[in-house]
């Protein structure tokens, strides 16, 4: 059994990602506009795999966010229309989900700010 407190709780911290999910998608595709404009006339093999490289990933990570909010909606849904069923056992799993996802979104980020300023 959840008490109505918990399962506010479990509802505001879904909430809270997901908001926190569209300011990362708004922020792969800065990066990925950042690219576009760094990317014309490279010609070193090395800068261009690297280029290749970070294209991919904001890809990779778009669609991530995009399962991951996903899935989060879900789970904010289970949690409202079923306020009185267990939810802390899944929302464990999506919040290690989303701890892992931001900590990978803010590791390639700043390995990309790292690639265009050398």
């Amino acid at each position: 059994m959840i008490t109505e407190s918990q399962n506010r709780s479990i509802i505001e911290e879904c909430r809270h990602w997901q908001e926190q999910f569209a300011l990362y998608r708004e922020k792969m595709n800065k990066l990925k506009t950042a690219l576009y404009l760094f990317a014309p006339r490279k010609t070193e093999n090395t800068v261009l795999a690297e280029i290749e490289h970070f294209h991919n990933q904001f890809h990779i990570q778009l669609i991530n966010i995009h399962d991951l909010k996903h899935e989060i909606r879900n789970h904010l849904h289970e949690a409202e229309k079923y306020p009185n069923i267990g939810h802390r056992i899944p929302h464990h799993y999506i919040k290690e989900k989303v701890d892992l996802q931001l900590a990978s979104l803010d590791k390639l980020e700043q390995e990309f700010q790292h690639f265009i300023q050398t």
